[in-house]
């Protein structure tokens, strides 16, 4: 995807769509910090004190072609993330043809149909970059990203039985995947 798209949320508002590039780095990082202040971030695996990721890598992790990180703005403010990170594309037996893809979209921007474009951009990309399966995983207590991704098509195909402690209480994680070439 190298072009930005306009998208009208349910509620009217307009957003912008488009690559997040190694150039986004400061705008990435300050979307993280407001995730990890929301509320509905409780079932991510983002967390507040966490390290920031490594300018460098981070920037060409943005810039592979390997990967797609998409984001979605309101003006200049990162507002969403959605990505697609191949699997071992210099594997010869992996070649890439599995992706992991995860979206974080902030709570005031949620339900207004932005997760299902961002997931449409990144099924389309991985489709024409040769990717046959995307995975997620999410925490069992994350129900709207849940019934999005299987509203999109995604199976829970395993589950990782106490993987996390959220509020003092075992958490599980749902593994997800989605064949792309059926």
């Amino acid at each position: 995807m190298n072009r930005s798209i306009k998208f009208k949320l349910k509620n009217g508002k307009v957003v912008t769509i488009r690559r997040i590039r190694g150039t986004d780095y400061d705008a990435v990082m300050k979307f993280f910090d407001k995730v990890v202040r929301d509320p509905s971030a409780k079932y991510t695996s983002q967390y507040l004190g966490q390290p920031k990721k490594n300018k460098e890598s981070s920037m060409a992790m943005y810039d592979s072609p390997n990967n797609l990180f998409l984001g979605a703005w309101d003006g200049d403010k990162l507002i969403g993330e959605s990505t697609i990170i191949r699997v071992a594309p210099q594997n010869p037996k992996y070649r890439g043809l599995t992706g992991e893809t995860g979206t974080i979209i902030l709570d005031k921007y949620t339900s207004n149909g932005l997760g299902g474009k961002l997931k449409t951009i990144i099924e389309k990309w991985a489709c024409e970059n040769g990717v046959h399966k995307l995975y997620a995983e999410v925490m069992n207590k994350n129900i709207r990203s849940l019934n999005n991704l299987l509203k999109h098509g995604y199976e829970i195909v395993g589950i990782k039985r106490d993987a996390a402690i959220i509020d003092n209480e075992w958490v599980h994680i749902h593994i997800l995947e989605k064949i792309l070439d059926k």
